[in-house]
């Protein structure tokens, strides 16, 4: 009776939602009053309507694309009220070769004692925020939102970038109740169309006779009702790649009215040469008179291929320091951010590029995708917004990124291990390299304690940190002065109190980082009768499997191989004995994707325990969510299983 209560409650949802009257300001007493989402009762925030049109029109001898939006949006609870800021991001610089936004109008609604209250945005409250020297960022933050409250507002874009088309994204982070999208491509351009996600939708495609330019449009709708949210999983590298979306990109241009005629991402050699041609890359690979003087003492000081990569490495890293833009191109070219001492991405690593060469090696500039910008699966220039370096030796491909300071060779950040990247090198050939890396991320933990009769825990932990997750340390925790990192230990670590704290290796990249420190514990066994219980791996310990959905669609991207290894050694109290120790185990995963190790032993009044967890893969393909899932259920099971004491005294 329940399950048919629920279907028609939701049936008359959808009902509603064809009649509904999305006119801006016809919010209804309805759309107040309902406290929750029909369809997904947990959804903090809910597009009620979100419609975009785009198109080109011709204004004052200038062709510009024209975008129009209105949102209508629902706040269910507190956690919704971020989706009250709104970003639009505006390109280009100068007057005539910038996006702007106009034609505000914004309202919040509320329910006050039956009586729908509306709260204007005023225009003073929307601010231009310059992010960059070719990015701005028009922002707002809708009044008197409350729980319960309904947001909308409407606004127009005018670009001078026609062929510039964002994608149509049909699935967000929260649920849409009724989307229309509507893009008119001018007939002059030909684009690529790409449709993205698990999520399945309709394209619906027509023409139309644009009388400004007497060409065909070639016009793209996509009209969907209740569209569920995207549900956040873990280990994905960027939910955002996996939303259903439609995406373009232009592909070539035919305007014989204009005698324009030229083709864009039409193979990944195009792609190359057109980058080798670029003043922002392939040229300012050439503009290295800045760096003459100091590559003579380099030239001078380094024999080996090893040597010079390093050395190349540091030295960039300590002339150029990066601004924190992405880009494929330079963002003020190579000499110029060698001379402020800062650059965006590209600046910086086709920097490392020129240098590599004038030690004599043989490098080349990678393009690649940041992992929150997706993966060009491919021939696509947008799909590109990053750059690295790869130098080749007779050991093999060692990758290089300048732009993050605690990078060493072949470590990258995380934020460009994603997929494969396109080597631009001096002809039309094209290779990619592997940006997954095969190195593996290690921690470790000796830890040595010992127990009292009173379960009171002290002891010593060793912790260390290699490669990537060295370089996730020191980017989180290097601001962090002695007392604040303590402090995150101790609560990471379930209220430990930590003394004689040391910290070893945090400015030497080239070594692991080293945490040692003192811990007491008041609270880590429990009695029960004349019996003693707790868990040997203490803090070490998995306690949770975070894979907890029946079903995966998307990959498990763990960042690259890792493996966590424990060693615990535990002085057990005299007046007790041992009645009961985990089982020992060892198990692996098919195709060598993993294993997991645990063995436990005595020697006298101490245990000894010995953990290894590794994973082999960085990415782990969705049909081995099932076997990855049960490996953790394992490795919970096993964290968690307590060793038993009696206490001697109570033996008959």
């Amino acid at each position: 009776m329940k399950k048919i209560l629920l279907v028609i409650l939701a049936m008359a949802f959808i009902k509603i939602g064809y009649s509904q009257d999305y006119k801006f300001g016809k919010v209804s007493k309805k759309e107040l009053e309902e406290q929750f989402y029909p369809l997904d009762s947990l959804a903090n925030a809910a597009y009620l309507y979100k419609k975009r049109r785009r198109y080109v029109r011709l204004e004052a001898r200038q062709l510009k694309l024209i975008t129009n939006v209105h949102v209508r949006l629902k706040v269910y609870k507190k956690e919704g009220f971020n989706w009250s800021t709104i970003n639009i991001n505006l390109l280009g610089q100068g007057a005539h070769t910038s996006e702007n936004a106009y034609k505000f109008k914004a309202a919040t609604y509320n329910l006050v004692n039956g009586v729908v209250e509306k709260t204007k945005l005023d225009k003073k409250d929307i601010f231009l925020e310059q992010k960059s020297d070719f990015l701005k960022v028009k922002k707002f933050t809708m009044p008197n939102v409350k729980e319960g409250s309904v947001l909308e507002w409407t606004y127009e874009i005018q670009s001078p970038y026609i062929s510039n088309m964002d994608d149509i994204l049909v699935q967000h982070k929260i649920p849409v109740k009724k989307l229309e999208e509507k893009v008119e491509l001018l007939g002059w351009f030909n684009f690529n169309k790409r449709q993205k996600g698990y999520y399945p939708f309709k394209i619906h495609q027509s023409t139309k006779t644009n009388p400004s330019f007497q060409i065909a449009n070639q016009v793209i709708e996509v009209l969907e009702e209740n569209i569920p949210a995207l549900k956040s999983e873990p280990y994905v590298n960027n939910m955002s790649n996996y939303a259903a979306a439609l995406q373009f990109e232009v592909a070539s241009i035919q305007a014989p009215d204009i005698n324009m005629f030229q083709n864009f991402a039409t193979s990944w050699e195009e792609i190359a040469k057109n980058a080798l041609k670029s003043p922002s890359f392939g040229e300012q690979l050439n503009n290295t008179e800045h760096l003459e003087d100091d590559l003579k003492k380099l030239k001078l000081e380094l024999t080996t291929t090893s040597a010079k990569i390093i050395a190349a490495l540091e030295y960039v890293k300590s002339k150029i320091k990066w601004n924190g833009n992405f880009g494929q191109y330079c963002e003020k070219g190579i000499k110029k951010a060698f001379t402020e001492g800062a650059g965006n991405v590209a600046d910086i690593n086709l920097t490392l590029v020129a240098v590599l060469r004038e030690l004599g090696l043989t490098a080349y500039p990678v393009l690649t995708s940041t992992r929150s910008n997706g993966i060009p699966l491919v021939p696509t220039v947008k799909g590109f917004n990053y750059v690295v370096v790869v130098v080749n030796t007779i050991e093999g491909k060692v990758l290089l990124d300048a732009s993050e300071k605690y990078s060493l060779p072949n470590v990258l950040p995380l934020r460009a291990l994603n997929w494969k990247g396109t080597i631009v090198s001096n002809n039309t050939n094209v290779d990619f390299v592997d940006l997954t890396s095969p190195i593996i991320s290690n921690v470790e933990y000796n830890i040595n304690y010992k127990i009292d009769e009173k379960g009171f825990i002290e002891g010593m932990n060793r912790k260390k940190y290699e490669n990537l997750k060295a370089i996730n340390y020191r980017n989180e925790k290097s601001n962090l002065d002695e007392n604040e990192l303590i402090s995150t230990i101790e609560q990471d670590y379930n209220d430990i109190k930590i003394l004689d704290f040391r910290l070893l290796n945090l400015d030497k990249i080239s070594l692991p980082i080293i945490e040692m420190y003192k811990f007491e514990k008041e609270e880590g066994v429990e009695f029960i009768g004349d019996k003693m219980y707790f868990t040997p791996m203490l803090f070490a310990a998995i306690n949770e499997n975070p894979f907890k959905l029946e079903e995966r669609e998307y990959p498990i991207d763990f960042g690259t191989p890792w493996q966590k290894k424990i060693t615990s050694i535990i002085e057990i109290p005299k007046d007790y004995k041992i009645e009961s120790l985990p089982e020992d185990i060892a198990v692996g995963m098919r195709e060598e994707l993993g294993e997991f190790i645990y063995s436990i032993k005595t020697d006298g009044n101490k245990i000894i325990l010995q953990a290894l967890i590794k994973i082999n893969k960085g990415l782990v393909t969705a049909n081995f969510y099932q076997e990855i899932k049960s490996f953790y259920k394992m490795i919970v099971d096993k964290s968690t299983e307590k060793i038993i004491l009696t206490n001697k005294q109570h033996i008959r």
